[in-house]
């Protein structure tokens, strides 16, 4: 898989909570005719089996990923989701592990694999995208190591712009018994 930079999304109008699901897609600025799912491209490949995009919602709190693969035509060959209401999946990291594989790095130490499935056969007669939970990638992948420790860094610099009383681990403003906080 090659990063790639060709494809954007159309703007929405008015109030967000109005805006429809799917988005017009565009090459180099040019409409496609296709829409996918989502306001925000997270991340673009070009794999062995087309173009393959991570959209979302840019909804705070409650991030999903969609994840399409098209054909050089645009159109969708398959889709899938990652998202659960009231969670948040916002994507901090991603690479290539092969041709067919994404690493995808969430939260502090969630990882997640992204496998394009070629036509299979009598049984598989579409692409498929299998996305899998991978407990295993820290800390034995050295990039996955690295994605953590950028995160930690990262939040570590936000936590020093913060307050003092911000600044505090959620634990030392409470009184040890779930949550009443101390005065």
């Amino acid at each position: 898989m090659e990063a790639q930079q060709r494809f954007s999304l159309a703007k929405h109008e008015g109030p967000y909570e109005h805006w429809p699901v799917k988005t017009a897609l565009l090459c180099d600025g040019v409409p496609t005719g296709t829409q996918i799912e989502g306001y925000v491209i997270e991340a673009q490949y070009r794999c062995a089996h087309g173009h393959l995009l991570i959209t979302s919602f840019d909804c705070p709190f409650e991030e999903a990923n969609s994840f399409t693969l098209l054909d050089d035509r645009f159109q969708v060959l398959a889709e899938a989701k990652l998202g659960v209401m009231y969670d948040s999946f916002l994507l901090n990291n991603h690479w290539p592990l092969d041709g067919h594989t994404l690493h995808l790095h969430y939260g502090m130490r969630c990882f997640y694999r992204l496998h394009v499935d070629p036509l299979g056969g009598l049984l598989r007669r579409r692409h498929r995208l299998r996305l899998t939970r991978d407990d295993r990638a820290w800390p034995d992948d050295p990039r996955a190591a690295a994605s953590v420790h950028a995160l930690e860094n990262r939040l570590a610099a936000v936590r020093a712009g913060l307050s003092p009383i911000d600044a505090l681990p959620l634990s030392e403003l409470t009184d040890g018994s779930g949550g009443v906080p101390r005065s």
